[in-house]
């Protein structure tokens, strides 16, 4: 065969080249995917409230999905291992390697959450995790959850719960204004009986084992116990009875031993007591002459909404807090308003997350409230947005009106204008 000549090689190699190209530039595009991009298989793209799972196997798929992606069984174990086959697979082997290990879990089983915990504040804690024991140095981290994956992590924790929610939130006893004080006696009655403040700290009275760190020797696990100060922020009020008579069943992580001799009666009264042994903070903090001016010189350059007339500085569109200037989509937050009703209006109605749908950003007596938690630095992004963290005074002032109940100003009707409720799923 004769060999082929150096411009004839040349001539090959630049065919080869441009057929390459050709079939890049005429490639047909690939389709977008119909699956959610939790799919490990499929690229990112946008995700809505249509890619929510609403069936069974769509939320099992997902939230275990996301229970793998976020290692979230590093400490919320499914199983009882003293030493785990390796320490990264069990985060409990290196936060309590000082003191001996709890016969059980870091933090709660997964299966066991949602059957206490209100779907409103499930959500809340996943997107802003603040300290419930507050006696214990380790703490849930702030994963970073997009709103897509918090709805997907409540769904999937509400399923294993292996009980029906609906009840746990209608029965129970309810927090009350003024609580008796002839039934308060009896229950306090209860409380020493069943030495209930050894572990636990009541508002501001803490717990007997600080005082006494020999009871830690015979029930170690007493620095998990939380405050029962805040428990009626954070429960199924039907969920409390009954974890108090057995707890052994409704939370075996805990330690919390039962009692034989404990009747329905006064379990029930207990849980009473629970729900109201701290009393309402009474407010100290008008929101017209101490809150509102804050939003107005921190607040209002940014979080203002479209507006007919607006001044010169202003956008007719809406503030950077109005718009999608450093966010995927539009927050809608606005604290502007003429008087102190639409003020407080307009914040009270929250913003929009990325789903569309609009979330409180003002929860009374919540200490994980979305904007307690961007003023303080609990969470990502600082506000005021590029500019120095308020200055303490006026954060104390934002506090104190939030955790005595973020209550408004009163219209001339004396009607008083309603926080929203916190959504829930449907």
């Amino acid at each position: 065969m004769p060999r082929l000549s150096h411009f004839g090689v040349l001539f090959f190699g630049i065919a080869l080249c441009l057929v390459g190209v050709l079939s890049l530039l005429y490639r047909p595009l690939r389709e977008t995917p119909s699956t959610p991009a939790l799919n490990d298989d499929a690229p990112p793209r946008e995700l809505t409230v249509a890619d929510l799972p609403s069936n069974p196997a769509a939320v099992k798929d997902l939230g275990e999905k996301l229970v793998r992606d976020f290692k979230c069984n590093y400490c919320h174990r499914t199983d009882i291992t003293a030493k785990p086959e390796h320490p990264r697979a069990n985060c409990q082997y290196c936060h309590q390697n000082s003191r001996p290990l709890i016969p059980d879990h870091l933090a709660p089983p997964l299966d066991h959450i949602a059957a206490r915990r209100p779907g409103s504040w499930l959500r809340r804690y996943l997107r802003y995790p603040y300290p419930i024991r507050i006696h214990e140095s380790s703490r849930m981290p702030d994963l970073g959850l997009s709103d897509f994956e918090v709805e997907v992590a409540a769904r999937y924790l509400e399923s294993l719960a292996q009980v029906s929610l609906q009840p746990l939130n209608l029965s129970g006893p309810a927090r009350e204004a003024a609580p008796d004080a002839a039934r308060m006696e009896q229950a306090e009655v209860l409380v020493k009986r069943f030495t209930c403040r050894l572990c636990h700290q009541v508002g501001e009275d803490k717990p007997d084992f600080l005082e006494n760190p020999a009871v830690l020797n015979t029930n170690p696990l007493a620095i998990f116990a939380p405050d029962l100060g805040q428990t009626f922020n954070r429960v199924r009020p039907g969920w409390l009875a009954a974890a108090i008579k057995q707890p052994s069943h409704w939370m075996p992580w805990s330690g919390m031993p039962d009692n034989a001799a404990m009747t329905d009666a006064e379990a029930e009264l207990l849980a009473w007591w629970v729900m109201n042994c701290v009393p309402t903070p009474k407010p100290t903090v008008s929101f017209s002459e101490q809150v509102k001016p804050i939003f107005f010189m921190r607040c209002t350059s940014c979080h203002y909404g479209p507006q007919p007339n607006p001044p010169m500085s202003a956008n007719p569109e809406g503030g950077a807090g109005w718009l999608a200037t450093w966010t995927k989509k539009p927050r809608q937050l606005s604290f502007h308003g003429d008087t102190s009703v639409e003020v407080y209006e307009n914040m009270m109605k929250g913003s929009l997350d990325d789903l569309g749908r609009r979330r409180a950003i003002v929860i009374p007596y919540a200490v994980n409230s979305p904007l307690l938690m961007h003023l303080n630095g609990g969470k990502h992004p600082l506000m005021p947005y590029g500019k120095n963290p308020l200055p303490d005074e006026e954060y104390r002032i934002i506090e104190s009106w939030i955790l005595s109940g973020a209550r408004g100003p009163r219209l001339q009707s004396g009607i008083e204008v309603a926080p929203p409720i916190e959504f829930e799923s449907k």
